[in-house]
């Protein structure tokens, strides 16, 4: 992979041990909520910001580093997942965090063509996920259930 690379974020929002997807309209794909990270933004703002516009949800991460150096420092939630992949014309270095919800119902916007919470069956009987979206969010939702014991 070669050419310009951009820096991305990933939401796995899982909630009722479901995990959310939204149908990319311009790519044509079930995909994690996510998007670029703009210009003077925090990787946690972007996602943050990405959620809220492509779902309506306010998200919370799940996971943030143990050590905490000062109190000056800004602290960050802790991606449990990064890749490079190609979108085309370009490539993605994209940051996956796991993330929560208190709330559930869904916001569409021009984005997608659907978004859907997908239980750990449907995601590995799916035909139309790509595989290493498949994979991501099977292992997301074994992790919560593990967490929750």
């Amino acid at each position: 992979m070669s050419g310009k690379l951009d820096l991305t974020v990933g939401a796995c929002i899982v909630a009722d041990k479901k995990i959310l997807l939204m149908h990319h309209a311009k790519l044509d794909k079930w995909l994690f909520p996510g998007g670029h990270i703009e210009q003077n933004e925090t990787p946690d703002d972007a996602i943050l910001r990405e959620v809220r516009e492509e779902t309506g949800l306010e998200a919370q991460f799940k996971q943030y580093g143990e050590v905490n150096i000062s109190p000056d420092v800004k602290k960050l939630a802790i991606p449990f997942y990064a890749n490079v992949h190609s979108v085309g014309n370009h490539n993605h270095f994209c940051s996956y965090y796991f993330m929560s919800v208190d709330n559930v119902n869904l916001t569409k916007n021009n984005e997608s063509k659907d978004l859907k919470w997908f239980t750990y069956d449907e995601i590995k009987q799916s035909n139309e996920l790509l595989q290493n979206i498949k994979d991501t969010a099977m292992y997301i939702l074994m992790f919560d259930a593990v967490s929750r014991l």
